[in-house]
């Protein structure tokens, strides 16, 4: 393929399931081309239109077999990866996901998985990203990740799961994600190693798969302390309950490196809106100091459900936030503080619009389209930023490498993981792993 060897090449990224652009901005920051972000949802397209690369949005039920729209959509733009998360919600490996097996398309929750794999043979992408909930490795005792392994392996490519913790690659949140990471080719498969972390993080705690969580989670003591809600949120004006403030100025100049990071570009704050609080949220709010929940509560205080409740149970539900500690999930009900840990640290609310999309690493140029509670959907289920390019970042050279037969230099230390494992090794991951040597980054100063 013909390139501009004055130019860095730009390999081609195609996001389904795009949402807002979370996982394509991160690619985009990484030294990618987004030909095109496809999703249901009209207001999430509109918000990858206006904010990641306008007039590549499509708003598109993948459940729909017939690809031809996409592909005069993509207009001879054939990505070299694709990356998305369709849901997992109805997978069954009583009818299988792959072709030997057969395919259960009487769910059509699997069609968007299954569909997403025709979609990907016919692109002929050489790299695929697929991302999705740990949980996912939970179910069926493994069996449904056997089962995506398979239907790649199927199409032409190895893939391997990892778990990831966003706060280890510079993202203020403690959000674990599962990333599949699959080549058309048989060489070893990178992931990004931690650049932050927290030796005592997960002590204590026992973590489901743990064997494929062992990149990051603290291991190194040379890594940078995880960004905290202060660091990430600590220069934004002082908001009320129920109050949104759209244009305003900056109260002070940004303070730390990811504040800077996120006002970058901008001049005003942008949709930092709070919303109105049940009664219970309010009672919190008011009353519980940095990391204390329901439980420093009095009891009668609180609707009878709570009382059905263990108490070692449910220790992030109605919990106010620590300014010196990363958040926890951002979900889409991040308004709510009984669905998790979403009050603000000093002030009587829980998290505004613009807190919420710092913490998923959207820069405050990013306009969301919709109402309020579409602005809540496209953030919570968006992939952090710093962790989308965390992944693109580890992949650049080998995506370069195996569509353009050039070597580059890669910009950060990486994981490789074998590619070629049996399926009985695939989720206790026995493959030969080595820090990748790190080299110069690809644009210096």
């Amino acid at each position: 393929m013909a390139f501009d060897s004055r130019q860095p090449i730009r390999p081609k990224v195609l996001d389904l399931f795009c949402g807002a652009g979370g996982l394509a901005l991160g690619f985009q920051q990484a030294g990618f081309e987004v030909v095109g972000g496809i999703d249901h949802s009209e207001h999430a397209v509109a918000s990858f239109d206006a904010n990641v690369a306008a007039g590549t949005g499509m708003v598109r039920d993948l459940r729909d077999e017939d690809f031809s729209d996409i592909a005069a959509f993509l207009d001879g733009n054939s990505p070299d990866v694709v990356v998305g998360g369709p849901s997992c919600q109805g997978f069954s490996t009583s009818g299988g996901l792959s072709r030997a097996k057969g395919r259960d398309e009487s769910d059509p929750r699997n069609r968007l998985f299954t569909n997403y794999v025709d979609l990907v043979e016919r692109l002929a992408p050489s790299w695929v990203v697929f991302e999705n909930v740990p949980g996912l490795l939970l179910y069926n005792q493994g069996r449904v990740a056997l089962e995506i392994v398979q239907a790649f392996r199927e199409i032409g490519f190895n893939l391997v799961p990892m778990i990831l913790l966003a706060a280890d690659f510079g993202s203020p949140q403690l959000r674990r994600r599962l990333f599949f990471v699959g080549s058309s080719t048989d060489e070893e498969l990178p992931f990004p190693a931690a650049t932050h972390g927290d030796a005592d993080l997960w002590r204590n705690y026992s973590l489901p798969f743990a064997h494929l969580s062992r990149i990051g989670h603290g291991d190194s003591g040379e890594l940078t302390p995880h960004i905290t809600f202060s660091e990430a949120c600590g220069d934004l004006p002082v908001l009320k309950e129920g109050e949104s403030l759209d244009g305003v100025q900056y109260p002070c100049a940004p303070q730390t490196a990811y504040q800077r990071l996120m006002r970058s570009g901008s001049t005003a704050v942008l949709q930092h809106t709070a919303s109105e609080l049940a009664e219970v949220d309010r009672l919190a709010a008011t009353t519980l100091k940095q990391g204390e929940n329901w439980r420093n509560i009095p009891l009668e205080k609180l609707p009878d459900r709570f009382k059905r409740i263990r108490p070692y149970d449910a220790t992030t539900i109605l919990k106010r936030l620590s300014d010196d500690r990363p958040t926890y999930t951002i979900t889409t009900k991040f308004n709510e503080g009984t669905t998790g840990a979403f009050i603000h640290p000093t002030q009587p609310r829980t998290l505004s619009i613009r807190e919420a999309a710092r913490l998923q690493g959207f820069p405050d140029t990013f306009r969301f389209a919709g109402s309020v509670n579409q602005m809540r959907q496209q953030i919570g289920n968006a992939v952090p930023v710093p962790l989308a390019r965390a992944v693109a970042e580890a992949i650049l050279p080998a995506v370069v490498k195996t569509a353009y037969g050039v070597e580059v230099e890669g910009s950060r230390d990486t994981v490789l993981v074998n590619g070629n494992l049996k399926p009985e090794d695939i989720l206790k991951l026995k493959a030969p792993r080595k820090n990748a040597k790190k080299v110069a980054e690809l644009a210096e100063g």
